[in-house]
């Protein structure tokens, strides 16, 4: 299985994971200087039931703890691993 790479823009950024030549990714938007906002985190339903929505969003939470920022989430998957994760809902902005 592939690692997650990590693209960073000016106005955001990708997670990306490529499997058998699929790809499942998270992309986020920028919300001031130290906030992120999760908008898509879309898995193919070939790459479904492997748990990699997880994977994705895991990655963007501990860089996002990591960096001591806040999160937002405009995608229904992100918020709901969010809210089930009282470290990561304190993050909320």
């Amino acid at each position: 299985m592939s690692d997650i790479h990590h693209a960073e823009t000016d106005k955001g950024g990708r997670y990306s994971l490529l499997i058998d030549g699929v790809e499942a990714y998270l992309t986020w938007e920028r919300a001031g200087k130290d906030a992120r906002v999760i908008t898509h985190t879309i898995v193919p339903d070939s790459l479904g039931g492997r748990g990699l929505g997880k994977r994705l969003v895991s990655r963007a939470m501990q860089d996002i703890v990591a960096s001591d920022g806040r999160v937002g989430s405009t995608c229904w998957f992100a918020t709901a691993l969010i809210e089930k994760r009282p470290e990561w809902t304190a993050r909320k902005v």
